[in-house]
């Protein structure tokens, strides 16, 4: 048997983090998204209660059969201060680790500067990796 652990959030665009989720390589149409948390399930197909007795919600879904193998649904549950917080199966952090969560977040921060950047008429000049980090430049459209 799985459980799920929270962790702290901080993607508070949920456009930006779907996009860095297909960054990490979950197909588009393999990522739900809903306005009220929906029920998370294991392994088994079963719903889970690992985390709230009443059910494991969260708004933004990859279903189990999304994730591979014999996974629990991965999801991102918005918090009170509107925040979305991953909740991953301890049986998944082979795939969802540390370093997975760091690309995550590193590809959702790209996306929230270049959503940002289009906002005050910038368009991208060039994305690079300087000693590994990632440089990008902007032009005045």
């Amino acid at each position: 048997m799985s459980e799920y652990a929270q962790y702290e959030g901080e993607y508070n665009d949920r456009e930006c983090l779907v996009n860095a989720l297909v960054e990490q390589g979950y197909a588009k149409e393999h990522i739900e998204v809903h306005e009220t948390p929906q029920q998370l399930i294991d392994f088994q197909g079963h719903a889970t209660h690992y985390l709230d007795p009443t059910g494991d919600k969260a708004e933004i879904i990859v279903r189990r059969r999304n994730v591979g193998g014999a996974a629990n649904d991965l999801g991102f549950k918005k918090q009170e201060n509107g925040k979305f917080a991953p909740i991953i199966s301890r049986y998944d952090t082979g795939k969802h680790n540390a370093k997975w969560l760091t690309g995550l977040k590193d590809k959702y921060h790209e996306q929230v500067a270049t959503k940002q950047a289009r906002r005050m008429g910038l368009k991208l000049k060039s994305r690079t990796v300087v000693n590994g980090k990632v440089v990008v430049k902007y032009l005045k459209a």
